[in-house]
């Protein structure tokens, strides 16, 4: 009977809970479930087992304290790269108000490296054979080409360490010797045979206009490769140039070619005789022979001009626009080798006098662009 108690017991709350939970007995739910446990707890004493302990809430875990990173200074101003040293790379420093400034400086600084080397090595070269020959023509022209060519835009720079020292960034740029030196060598050797190219075609060519035209590139290409034998020395990477001997047989060649080099103007324009006379004037001051005729010549230039009104908001002024086409043919074979077009608009109070600006105007814009083709 005794062991029969605690069971009545367990029963007898049971269904007090359950009566509890119906909606005719108005219990609240915190007795209801005070009543359940211990029901739970009647039957496990019954059955002889402990009493259930309820499980703790789980602890948070405690919270990280703050990252911080580790104070490091930046590099002493003039501290070189880690990845840059001077028997791997050839270093430049540039300074700076800004980050991208002094970057911009290094790269510069790196340039100008080699751009006084190359003018100087170059012109070396040329020098004794340029002022020789007649007029100073071929020296201007020369020298022209040697500066474009000194003009350095490096390629495969890096960018090392750039630091700040109070309000003033310090940036280093470096170029690899090895890398720079295989990609130079491979370009002379591409240029020697585009050059041996270029003299084969020339004494090959029948007429002038084509021999000038392969002995001017060949002389472009010869600046080019001189510029990269240059660059070779300044990175301690030299390799063989030319020497005097063969720039001067390449500008002995060249000069019996202009030698009384014509060209011939055929002009088809509203003042074709006042655009004529202009060329004609501007081309001999530049060296060259120069007809009228429209027959004969080492080179025919055919040049179509015509003029037209502007209309601008300008109660003041008329305007006048003179565009020309030219096309350069070669008398020996008839072909059309070349071509180029150019305008010019000047203004004045009639529209008369506004196109004879515009021809003037247009006539040294023209002979500037022949110029520059057969040079």
């Amino acid at each position: 009977m005794k062991r029969l108690m605690p069971l009545i017991l367990a029963t007898s709350l049971a269904l007090s809970g359950c009566v509890a939970s119906t909606p005719g007995k108005a219990r609240t739910s915190s007795s209801s479930e005070a009543q359940r446990e211990r029901a739970r707890q009647a039957f496990d004493e019954l059955e002889g087992r402990p009493p259930a302990q309820a499980a703790a809430p789980a602890s948070k875990p405690a919270p990280e304290p703050p990252h911080r990173e580790e104070y490091r200074p930046a590099p002493a101003k003039g501290t070189p790269a880690p990845d840059f040293s001077e028997s791997t790379h050839l270093i430049a420093k540039g300074y700076g108000q800004s980050r991208p400034e002094a970057v911009r400086r290094a790269k510069a600084e790196l340039s100008n490296i080699f751009e006084s080397r190359i003018e100087s090595d170059i012109s070396s070269v040329t020098r004794a054979v340029t002022d020789s020959a007649q007029g100073d023509t071929l020296y201007k022209n020369v020298q022209s080409k040697i500066r474009v060519a000194s003009s350095v835009e490096l390629e495969g720079v890096e960018i090392g360490s750039v630091t700040k020292d109070g309000r003033e960034y310090m940036a280093e740029a470096g170029l690899d010797r090895a890398r720079a030196a295989e990609k130079w060598q491979h370009d002379i050797n591409r240029l020697n045979a585009r050059i041996e190219v270029e003299e084969q075609a020339a004494r090959a060519s029948r007429g002038k206009l084509m021999q000038l035209k392969h002995l001017n590139e060949a002389m472009d290409l010869f600046i080019e490769r001189e510029a990269l034998v240059s660059r070779l020395r300044v990175i301690n990477r030299p390799t063989r140039g030319a020497d005097h001997k063969e720039f001067e047989a390449l500008v002995s060649t060249l000069q019996k070619v202009k030698t009384d080099f014509r060209l011939n103007l055929k002009v088809d324009a509203p003042n074709g005789e006042e655009l004529s006379r202009k060329l004609a004037k501007k081309l001999t001051e530049a060296g060259f022979l120069v007809e009228s005729n429209g027959r004969g010549g080492d080179a025919t230039l055919h040049i179509s001009m015509t003029l037209s009104r502007v209309e601008l908001n300008n109660p003041n002024f008329k305007f006048m626009r003179a565009t020309a086409d030219v096309a350069i043919i070669d008398p020996t074979t008839g072909k059309m080798v070349g071509s180029f077009n150019e305008n010019k608009r000047e203004g004045h109070i009639t529209y008369q006098e506004a196109g004879v600006k515009a021809t003037r105007s247009l006539a040294g814009a023209l002979s500037a662009e022949i110029v520059a083709y057969f040079n």
